[in-house]
């Protein structure tokens, strides 16, 4: 749904045309989308199997900022390369996805558009992931020492999150820089605000309603099949 949020003739009345784009689109090409998500499916995966702090919900890994202090300075270095080499899957899924997308709705081949791309828009994409996560930490760790994690920090995580969301699929669509995508990502979410909180509710939804019945059926495997759930299936799907 993303595409076609940052598409310009986008209106806030135009759900409907939306959802069935959006489900005709990941349909056709369901298959490769899926085998482009791979790659995110790993970068949420490697913290774990590393050691790196973290913990899961709604279908995702998220470091543990309290633990942080407590590294060793090996730890610590291989807890930084670990959130670089996600990052850096994450992007190149993020990119990916969106190729195939662009290909699709351009009529042009997905080979020709991911050999011609990929390398650099992923490199540019995974600096601005790279950016926030650093700001994400910074307001972690600053909000954990004032006692305020709790209250302050999902707020400006979740500011930083929404300013970003929209910059990957703004760089892949148009072929414009960071700072050009940051500010077309702003303008987006401010023109079309019904649109984008109708798209995060509809994703936090699917993850609770999902994580639900995986606990109440299979809950000791119910973290995993959450991840597995959000990387490859839902998170294609919103990006679409």
């Amino acid at each position: 749904m993303l595409f076609y949020l940052v598409a310009e003739k986008t209106t806030p009345m135009a759900l409907k045309p939306i959802l069935q784009h959006t489900w005709e689109t990941y349909t056709k090409h369901f298959w490769l989308i899926m085998f482009m998500a791979v790659p995110g499916l790993f970068a949420l995966v490697i913290p774990s199997l590393v050691g790196t702090p973290t913990f899961a919900a709604l279908g995702a890994t998220y470091l543990r900022t309290n633990s942080i202090p407590d590294l060793t300075q090996a730890k610590t270095a291989v807890m930084i390369v670990t959130v670089m080499l996600s990052l850096f899957l994450m992007s190149f899924a993020i990119v990916n996805i969106n190729i195939v997308i662009r290909s699709s709705r351009t009529l042009t081949h997905v080979r020709e558009e991911i050999m011609q791309s990929l390398g650099t828009t992923t490199l540019s994409v995974f600096w601005v992931y790279l950016m926030a996560e650093i700001i994400l930490l910074i307001v972690q760790l600053y909000t954990f020492q004032l006692g305020a994690q709790s209250l302050l920090a999902p707020l400006l995580n979740g500011a930083v999150g929404m300013v970003i969301l929209l910059m990957p699929t703004a760089m892949v669509i148009d072929e414009i820089r960071a700072g050009r995508a940051l500010e077309r990502s702003i303008q987006t979410i401010l023109r079309k605000l019904p649109l984008f909180g109708l798209w995060l509710l509809m994703g936090l939804i699917s993850l609770s309603i999902v994580e639900l019945v995986l606990l109440a059926i299979l809950r000791p495997w119910a973290p995993t099949l959450m991840v597995l759930f959000s990387s490859l299936i839902l998170m294609p799907f919103m990006v679409v």
